[in-house]
């Protein structure tokens, strides 16, 4: 089984990558690079595999147009759908057969039952979430098992796209009249 990775410079992504790893999975890691200087993701990806592939996107063009041409309100949520799109044309061309991401249920805004629906509808492509009821205990405690907690810790930045009040509660049918004002 094989699985292409959205893989970031947080606590969580490297956590799921680790356990699809122990499930069996080959993984293709993939990052999105939305600010200058995001200089650790090799040193994470080398301590989950060193020989795995490891491609990375700088994404921040596209924040920056959802930025001008979006409700501020839906950023993270037309933010994640691009990512899986684009993890989706990765995997497809590395023969993979799932996405994986490190989201967490009710962690963040984008997180809710209601906005992952949303999320996932726009790939056709199964989407596993390994770290979706594990509390951020437990993951911490992984991160460390595994050597990632230091690393993603060394930088505490925050998303600059990320608005003041995210919606919570999407619906397919907004997002996509927000989606036609951008170029996939």
């Amino acid at each position: 089984m094989k699985a292409v990775a959205l893989i970031s410079l947080g606590i969580d992504s490297p956590v799921a990558c680790h356990l699809m790893k122990k499930k069996g999975f080959e993984i293709v890691y993939l990052h999105m690079k939305i600010v200058e200087g995001e200089s650790h993701i090799e040193i994470i990806k080398s301590k989950l595999d060193e020989k795995a592939k490891l491609k990375v996107v700088d994404y921040y063009p596209f924040l920056e147009k959802i930025k001008k041409k979006c409700k501020d309100r839906y950023t993270c949520i037309l933010c994640k759908r691009g990512m899986l799109r684009i993890a989706e044309e990765v995997a497809i061309k590395e023969g993979a057969q799932a996405i994986v991401t490190g989201e967490n249920l009710g962690q963040v805004a984008s997180q809710t039952i209601e906005n992952l629906k949303v999320i996932d509808s726009a790939v056709d492509m199964p989407v596993l979430r390994p770290l979706l009821c594990l509390d951020k205990t437990e993951i911490i405690h992984i991160a460390r098992e595994i050597e990632t907690y230091n690393i993603s810790t060394v930088e505490k930045r925050k998303c600059p796209y990320v608005p003041k009040g995210p919606a919570t509660r999407s619906v397919i049918e907004r997002l996509e009249k927000e989606e036609a004002n951008l170029d996939f």
